[in-house]
This record gives C-alpha cells, sequence and structure tokens, in this order.
C-alpha cells in the first residue's frame, strides 16, 4: 500500500493481490472515498482512487494557463504536447507541433549541448537543471530562453516521457545588452573625456596664439592667408574636442526649460533647405506644451545628426518622418531601459525609409568612430554624440531596425516642472577694459597666453602657475583686484577651492573659472562657491572679452567704460 500526499489533496494507491485490492476497496467507500481498479502498463492491477483523477484534470489546467512554456515528448524528442504559452512563444499551432520532433526546433550548436551533456545528466539524476539554449520560431527568428527538464517514470522506475519547461528570456537578454552598451559607453566616455582635457590645454595655446598672430598681421600680408587656414583648422579641433566631451557628457551646458515643438521647427528650416529634394520632410508634433529641461543647441544637435544620418541611408530617396509626443512611463515599462526612471517623456522619433541595419550593425552604432559610411563621408561621431547628450539629460534611446525596412530612432526626453522662457541675449563683439585680473592656471603656456589676451584687451593682469602662490598674492592686497579668472583642475588647491577662499575675503568680487574637462565638478559646488561664469576650454579672445564685461557689469563696474573693436 502506497500513500502519496500533496497539500491539498490526496491520492491512495493500492498494489496487491486480490484479496488485498478487495479490502482496500472496503475500507475506501465506508470512508465514502470511490475507487476502481485499473491494469497499469507491464504491471498488476492496482486500486486507484478518485482523487487521483481530480488532480488530472487540476494539473492540465496549470498546464494551459502557466505563463512559461511547457512541452512533452517521448524519449526520441517526438513532440506529444505543449501549452499555448510556448506555442505563442514560437509561433506554431498545437497541431503543427505535434508531428515535428524537438531538435527540428532547436539550432543546430544547442543540439550537440543536448545530446552530449545535457541527456546524459537527465538519464543519470532524472532532471538536467537550468540551462540557457534557443528555439527557432516558426519564421526562423530565434528566441532565448532558460530551460529545465525531468524524466517521467512509470510506477517501475522505467522513463517513459521527457517534461521541460521553458521560460523565455528574451526582456532579459535585451536589458542585458543594454547594460553591456551602458558599461562600454561610460568606460569610452571617462577615457575620451580625459584626453580631450590634455588635447584641450594643447590646442588652447594653439588657437588663443592664432587669434593674437591675426590681430598682428595685416590682411593684406601673404602670411595672413596661412594664419587664416591655421585658425580655421584649429577651430575644426575645437568643434571635435566639443564632440567627444558631448559623447562623455562632460561638456558644460547651461539647461533650462524649452519646449520641443520650437526646437524641432527651428531645426526642420534648417534640414529642409541642406536635405536633397527627393526627400519627403513628414512631421507630427502633438498639441500639449510639455518643456524639458535641455539645451536647445544640443537638442537642435541630435535632429541635426539623426536627419543626416537618415538621409545618408535613403540615396536615392525616400520619406523622413518626425514625430513628437507625448509618453508615459510605469516602474514595470521603465525597466526595459536602462536608469530610466517611471514617469512623463516627451518622445522624439526619427524614421526613414532607407537601407536599415542588421543585428550586428545595431550593436555598435553608438561607438565613437564606428561607420558603415565611406572614407570621407562621415567620422562616425553623430550618434555617439547622441548617445551621450540623450544621457547627460537623464534621457533614453530605443532603436528599431532591419535591413532593407529602414530605421526608427526613438528619444525620451524627461519632462521637467520649470516654466520655458525666452532665450537670453549675449553681449557680441569684443570688449576692452581698464580692470585688474589675478589670472591662474597650472600650465606656464596657458598662464603666459591668458597674460597676453588680457592685456591685448586692455587689463592690468597678474599671472600665477601655482594656487597656493596666487592666493598668498591676492590675501596680500584684496583690494588690488577686481576679477579672477582660474582654471578649475589644479594640484594643491582646484578652482573651486581657491574661490572659496577669495570670496571669504572678498564676498563682492567676481570670478570666472575654465576648464576643458571634469567629472568632480557639480552645479552646486560651482553656486556654493560664488562663482559667476563658467567657461570652457580652449577660450577664443571673443569669448573671453565678452564673459569679462558680463561678469564686470553685473557687478556693478560701470557699463559706459566697455569699449568694443
Amino acid at each position: 500500500m502506497a500513500l502519496n500526499r500533496d497539500t491539498d489533496r490526496m491520492v491512495l494507491v493500492v498494489n496487491g493481490d486480490k484479496k488485498t485490492r478487495a479490502r482496500a476497496r472496503e475500507l475506501l467507500e465506508s470512508a465514502g472515498i470511490k475507487g476502481e481498479e485499473q491494469r497499469l502498463s507491464m504491471g498488476s492491477p492496482v486500486c486507484v482512487t478518485e482523487q487521483s483523477f481530480d488532480d488530472s484534470a487540476r494539473y492540465r489546467e496549470l498546464f494551459k494557463t502557466s505563463r512559461d512554456g511547457i512541452l512533452c515528448t517521448d524519449l526520441t524528442g517526438r513532440i506529444e504536447d505543449a501549452n499555448p504559452a510556448f506555442l505563442e512563444m514560437l509561433g506554431y499551432s498545437v497541431s503543427e507541433v505535434c508531428d515535428m520532433f524537438e531538435q527540428q526546433m532547436t539550432p543546430e550548436k544547442w543540439r550537440l549541448l543536448e545530446s552530449r551533456v545535457v541527456m546524459p545528466a537527465l538519464f543519470d539524476s532524472g532532471e538536467s537543471g537550468d540551462y540557457e539554449k534557443e528555439y527557432i520560431g516558426k519564421g526562423g527568428g530565434r528566441v532565448p530562453v532558460q530551460v529545465r527538464s525531468w524524466l517521467l517514470k512509470d510506477y517501475s522506475g522505467t522513463p517513459f516521457r521527457k517534461l521541460t519547461l521553458i521560460r523565455d528570456t528574451s526582456s532579459r537578454k535585451s536589458l542585458e545588452v543594454q547594460l553591456r552598451q551602458a558599461q562600454k559607453m561610460e568606460a569610452l566616455g571617462t577615457l575620451a573625456g580625459g584626453i580631450a582635457h590634455d588635447f584641450n590645454n594643447v590646442l588652447a595655446a594653439i588657437l588663443g596664439y592664432i587669434e593674437l598672430a591675426r590681430f598682428d598681421v595685416d590682411e593684406i600680408s601673404p602670411a595672413r592667408k596661412s594664419i587664416d587656414q591655421i585658425y580655421k583648422a584649429a577651430q575644426r579641433a575645437r568643434n571635435l574636442v566639443g564632440h567627444i566631451l558631448s559623447f562623455s557628457r562632460q561638456s558644460s551646458h547651461e539647461k533650462k526649460p524649452v519646449f520641443m515643438q520650437q526646437i524641432i521647427s527651428e531645426s526642420l528650416e534648417l534640414l529642409r533647405a541642406s536635405l536633397p529634394s527627393t526627400i519627403e520632410i513628414k512631421q507630427s508634433m502633438t498639441a500639449k506644451m510639455f518643456p524639458i529641461e535641455a539645451d536647445a543647441t544640443q537638442i537642435h544637435q541630435i535632429l541635426m545628426n539623426l536627419c543626416t544620418n537618415a538621409s545618408h541611408a535613403m540615396p536615392d530617396g525616400g520619406t523622413l518622418s518626425i514625430l513628437l509626443d507625448v509618453v508615459a512611463f510605469n516602474e514595470l515599462e521603465a525597466q526595459g531601459f536602462i536608469d530610466l526612471q517611471p514617469g512623463a517623456y516627451m518622445m522624439l522619433s526619427v524614421t526613414d525609409t532607407g537601407c536599415g541595419m542588421d543585428s550586428e550593425v545595431k550593436k555598435c552604432i553608438f561607438d565613437p568612430y564606428f561607420t558603415t559610411k565611406g572614407r570621407g563621408q562621415g567620422t562616425g561621431m553623430g550618434l555617439s554624440v547622441v548617445h551621450g547628450i540623450l544621457k547627460a539629460h537623464g534621457g533614453a534611446v530605443r532603436v528599431e531596425s532591419a535591413s532593407g525596412e529602414g530605421s526608427t530612432f526613438y528619444l525620451y526626453f524627461p519632462i521637467c516642472s520649470g516654466r520655458a522662457g525666452e532665450e537670453s541675449v549675449a553681449l557680441d563683439g569684443l570688449a576692452t577694459g581698464h580692470e585688474r585680473i589675478l589670472f591662474v592656471d597650472d600650465e606656464p603656456d596657458l598662464a603666459d597666453l591668458g597674460k597676453v589676451m588680457l592685456e591685448r584687451l586692455g587689463y592690468t593682469v597678474t599671472a600665477a602657475t601655482d594656487s597656493h602662490e596666487a592666493f598668498d598674492i591676492f590675501a596680500a592686497s584684496p583690494a588690488d583686484y577686481d576679477l579672477v579668472v582660474t582654471d578649475l583642475t589644479m594640484p594643491k588647491m582646484t578652482g573651486v577651492a581657491f574661490a572659496h577662499r577669495v570670496k571669504a575675503m572678498r564676498p563682492d568680487l567676481p570670478v570666472i573659472i575654465c576648464t576643458g574637462y571634469s567629472d568632480s565638478v557639480s552645479a552646486g559646488a560651482v553656486s556654493d562657491a560664488g562663482i559667476d561664469l563658467l567657461l570652457m576650454k580652449p577660450l577664443e579672445i571673443c569669448e573671453l572679452s565678452v564673459s569679462i564685461r558680463n561678469a564686470l557689469v553685473c557687478k556693478g563696474t560701470d557699463a559706459d567704460e566697455m569699449v568694443c573693436i
């Protein structure tokens, strides 16, 4: 007599001679339980209670409603049954799979693993343990899954069927790919930012002295043309550094609440003039005006990069579609992205009808300098910059594409609670003055360049290459200076710490900090130190002159003394 108990049900199976089975039937009937006699395969008759058939129906219901796939095969792999979850996963009907062997829907590399490793372990211990494989769907696509198999045995212990539980891991695999991409981009961003920092110091000296030379050489001089060409090359190098810093998310840009509708409209005006006439531009923008906190110039850059890429994918013409809408992600939906928080987002999509991309190209599109274009047709930095800008804005990007079917980029920008306003207007021109300035930079070449540039603008300049020495100079006569310009990243004492100490002695003194790269300074630290302006290297003399005048005018210097030349 064998008794099997399992939570809310009981199955009683009695195996023995005719007298034993009859006695068992009497006992069951006296307890109000009906049983019947059955003969199992290659065995003697047994008495099985009615509850066992109730359990069979219960298991069948679980088989139908399980969210995981369940597959029943014989020991040769011929499929005997499959539940709805498995059928939906691969796109088959139950009549189609029941004429197949499991090996037919298993890629070759996984067949070898199962025949040499999984099946021996299954027959040895009765179960396979969890392992990962792929199935081939009805359309030919591969579905990544996690599986676990068990051998089903008859009463004598002889295996006669294999039961497999299958869990679709497509979503998990997608998140793993996103995580690996994010980690790779983070590492590349740190490297790129460090290189940009060093390159900026070299470029700042080149660009600064070339600017000064242009002022010293008359336009009719034969040397002026050569100087102008060097200046243009230096400008291109400066723009390249800007791309690298945007990719590494270390560029300094002022963010404010803006409406994307206005930015997109302005960008499309430029695009219509620059894209081939064979490309039709369609746009659809929601009437809902929700602001995002962003730098408008960078949003322009994103749209221009994506639309230019789209046009290159349609050399014979096509349709470029721009869509702006409002979407909301709950906690479950936000989990489909790395570092995306639940909430409301402005969704910008850019769709082309071009050549599309295969899966291998899609894996690399955000890598710096990766490009499928011919030599001289692109640097491969466009999508890297898009990725960096989006991350800096707390957003995310998703790409859908297939070879020959075009591409769609979905960009998500978090909606902010601020109020969008008008753009501020900066002063223009080369402004001079006569104030006294303390200029600090740990690079001797840049300290000398800063002194020459500021003296050319009419200022009286004291230059220093050591932050402690510079503070001692300032502390000896704090009233002698009208402005401090200092580098951010310096040994011994950073620019922020230097500004703190200067402001402690002269709270009214304006301070400008210059930097080529930094991952340690934050907007809060800049504000706490009382810093008036944060400028990105390499500095051009026009930008420097205007920034200095803005800082001095805001602190009460007589605006009438400003002269533009």
